[in-house]
């Protein structure tokens, strides 16, 4: 009966608290770089007709002349013209301006769908907002999760995991591999680890932390709450000695986090 109280305590405790259950970000810096526009050798065009103009006077103008044409239909391309706003994005993000720079995000998508770091970006921006639905939106929007093992499914398994989606969070978490000896594999695992047990797989949740458990205590994240978790995978399979062993850990760091108190016996 003691049992099934505590285990009624952990899951009234979790539906109150799962916001607080930390994801960690994954590395977009390949979006903080400005993008070049096409046509750029047109310039060089454009001062080769110059040049020419001192050897042919009617050479270099005609040349100078298709150039400026060129230059125009390449200014006015749905490429240029998305890559300009995602440029004017990257000059707002760095001033702070957050909103132009999703307005400016929003216009290079819409003028050309195949500006994937645009979409990319965006889905950046609504991550650190916390608005998961809009970041979910754009990157499946942007095509680049048909890239074979593409590293965004950790993003959008991220996303899944804090919509409590948690059978849509295992499927993309899973579907990304990584090197072993890459640590968005350790990241990757510690929240699979957390979606199973939200899923209530626990026997699924305790493979992925045993697979886990002796990596250093920096690459488990918020040490607290992987030890938090890991106890309560351990209650849940009824394994009650590991369980407090793990759970004592939590209270010696944090007397008062979560449900601990109502987890263990002092």
């Amino acid at each position: 009966m003691e049992e099934n109280n505590k285990i009624k305590s952990i899951t009234n405790s979790l539906k109150e608290r799962k916001k607080n259950i930390t994801v960690h970000e994954m590395d977009l810096s390949e979006c903080g770089k400005y993008q070049e526009l096409n046509g750029g050798w047109v310039i060089w065009m454009l001062i080769s007709g110059i040049i020419l103009c001192f050897k042919n006077l009617y050479g270099g103008i005609a040349l100078i002349i298709i150039s400026v044409i060129i230059f125009m239909m390449y200014k006015r391309s749905p490429s240029n013209v998305s890559v300009t706003y995602f440029n004017i994005a990257l000059n707002c993000i760095n001033k702070g301006e957050m909103e132009k720079a999703k307005e400016s995000l929003s216009e290079s998508v819409k003028i050309d769908c195949e500006n994937k770091l645009a979409y990319v970006l965006l889905s950046s921006i609504y991550y650190k907002e916390g608005n998961y639905k809009e970041t979910l939106d754009n990157l499946l929007k942007s095509n680049v999760l048909k890239a074979q093992n593409s590293k965004y499914n950790y993003l959008v398994g991220a996303c899944y995991f804090n919509t409590y989606d948690y059978k849509n969070c295992i499927k993309y978490l899973n579907s990304v591999k990584y090197e072993n000896n890459d640590l968005m594999k350790h990241v990757r695992d510690v929240l699979l680890a957390k979606a199973y047990f939200s899923n209530e797989e626990y026997k699924q949740a305790l493979k992925v932390f045993n697979r886990i458990i002796d990596i250093k205590d920096e690459f488990k994240g918020e040490l607290i709450e992987f030890n938090y978790f890991l106890g309560l995978t351990y209650l849940k399979l009824g394994e009650t000695e590991k369980a407090n062993k793990e759970l004592k850990k939590v209270y010696k760091q944090d007397s008062e986090y979560r449900d601990i108190r109502t987890l263990i016996k002092e």
